[in-house]
């Protein structure tokens, strides 16, 4: 991946992302592969995982990633505030679906995976306990705890809310596949698909040649407990697969 400086980031027109550099960030690769579906052009600047990031935090309020910023308007964070964007700036290629009904389905289905306890929340939770339990997390693991409210009630929950979303998902699957559609929603792509294709790397992950992790971060991805493996149903890898190669860059670029 091609990164310029923060300094540059900050200080350029147009449309700006960062990502988290050296990990498969769901949010962040949706985002980008987004953006690359609609043909905009963006520069990408790095965040440092665990890291203070001052002068990030600084202009955007955060020290997360993705950061997405538009011109000189107010730099973004949230999933939903950043597809509200790309579809501003790229409506003839809509991603939330028109139809009301399947409005609501999609904002569900989307939060699900995306917000606050949602998918990637839960995993995440989940990945940061053989550390946090360990009596000697690193430093940057308990700064990333810290900030997204890591607590025994959450992360006692987190698995069984992992694996309720993923029966959902292959249910939804298989009913879309007996209409004739191969879409989470509707019978056209929308951002729940870019979504699921991206989270799905918290459960299993691509391969090396499809997701380069370097050796020792890749570990913390293959972990995932034999619960929720057993809950990853086919389907869900067929479609994760048809989306990444449709729409994603592979080798997949952070």
């Amino acid at each position: 991946m091609e990164y310029v400086d923060i300094s540059q980031v900050i200080k350029a027109d147009g449309l700006r992302i960062t990502l988290v550099q050296g990990f498969p960030s769901p949010w962040a690769q949706a985002a980008k592969a987004m953006m690359e579906y609609k043909s905009l052009d963006y520069i990408a600047g790095p965040h440092q995982p665990g890291g203070e990031n001052a002068e990030l935090a600084a202009w955007s309020g955060v020290n997360s990633g993705p950061v997405v910023a538009w011109n000189d308007e107010q730099p973004i964070n949230r999933w939903d505030d950043i597809l509200f964007l790309l579809e501003r700036l790229a409506p003839e290629k809509l991603l939330i679906p028109e139809a009301a009904a399947e409005r609501v389905q999609f904002f569900g289905l989307a939060h699900e995976m995306c917000g606050e306890l949602g998918f990637g929340w839960n995993r995440r939770l989940d990945m940061f306990r053989p550390a946090m339990e360990s009596g000697e997390p690193p430093a940057g693991i308990v700064s990333m705890g810290n900030k997204y409210g890591y607590n025994q009630s959450d992360v006692a929950l987190a698995n069984p809310r992992t694996i309720a979303l993923l029966e959902l998902l292959a249910a939804r699957l298989e009913a879309q596949r007996d209409k004739g559609s191969n879409y989470l929603i509707g019978d056209q792509v929308t951002a729940v698909d870019f979504y699921w294709a991206a989270f799905s790397n918290m459960v299993v992950i691509q391969p090396p040649e499809e997701c380069p992790l370097d050796a020792a971060i890749r570990p913390m991805f293959e972990n995932t407990p034999p619960d929720v493996a057993a809950a990853v149903a086919p389907i869900l890898i067929e479609h994760r697969d048809q989306i990444m190669r449709a729409y994603f860059r592979i080798p997949m670029e952070f």
